[in-house]
């Protein structure tokens, strides 16, 4: 338990609520993987083991299953999410739905300003080694792209469901086969977006999508007893 000590005294030295403190701490505990997929939390031991009282670590675990990341279970207490892989395929249809519309929504309005940053943001991918580096401009990426749709409600959605898949994502972020055929999906979805081609960004965002849903699903599989 040392990391999710180290992490909870990094955090918080934010001025933010108690609770979303913890709650950030544990997120960032559960995507390292430091706290696994079906562990049970407990609720004095982490009360305990940042000094706060159990009500605020009551409603830090309410602000994760909100986000679908911790679930809260009858007679067992607060229980790190677990995804099967039909979970993996709905996230994925859904994924693909809503960020199809959202590019689709966008493209029209994307300008010379939007494009240099979704630019700049691919390269600074190509030479950037750390993990969370990697995780943080991928997730500016689309919503760099995503955000002229002017779909606020959509966004939020969409916020949820990749947070489900970010453990995940991290294990094929550190493969160096996995970025390079993002980062090659990344430049030609911007390409086609400059081209003003929603069917061609649709398409190749659409495979995006559905390549990731795959390797999760390998992953997951591998997990299998």
């Amino acid at each position: 338990m040392e990391q999710l000590t180290s992490l909870a005294q990094s955090f918080q030295e934010k001025r933010q609520p108690i609770s979303s403190v913890v709650a950030d701490a544990l997120r960032e505990a559960i995507f390292r993987a430091v706290l696994k997929q079906g562990e049970s939390l407990r609720q004095d031991a982490v009360a305990k083991q940042f000094g706060v009282s159990q009500v605020t670590v009551r409603e830090a675990f309410r602000l994760l299953a909100e986000e679908g990341i911790v679930e809260i279970v009858p007679r067992r207490g607060a229980v790190v999410a677990s995804l099967s892989l039909a979970d993996v395929e709905e996230i994925v249809e859904l994924r693909i739905a809503l960020e199809t519309m959202l590019v689709a929504r966008a493209i029209p309005r994307l300008d010379d300003g939007d494009f240099t940053a979704v630019d700049k943001i691919v390269r600074k991918l190509d030479k950037t080694r750390t993990m969370d580096e990697q995780l943080a401009l991928n997730v500016d990426f689309h919503s760099r792209l995503y955000a002229k749709a002017e779909r606020p409600r959509t966004l939020a959605t969409l916020e949820k469901l990749r947070l489900a898949f970010e453990p995940y994502l991290r294990l094929l972020w550190a493969r160096s086969d996995y970025k390079s055929h993002s980062q090659d999906d990344h430049r030609e979805i911007v390409s086609l977006c400059k081209e003003h081609n929603i069917k061609g960004a649709q398409d190749v965002l659409s495979s995006h999508i559905a390549n990731t849903g795959r390797e999760i699903m390998y992953l997951l599989r591998e997990d299998q007893p």
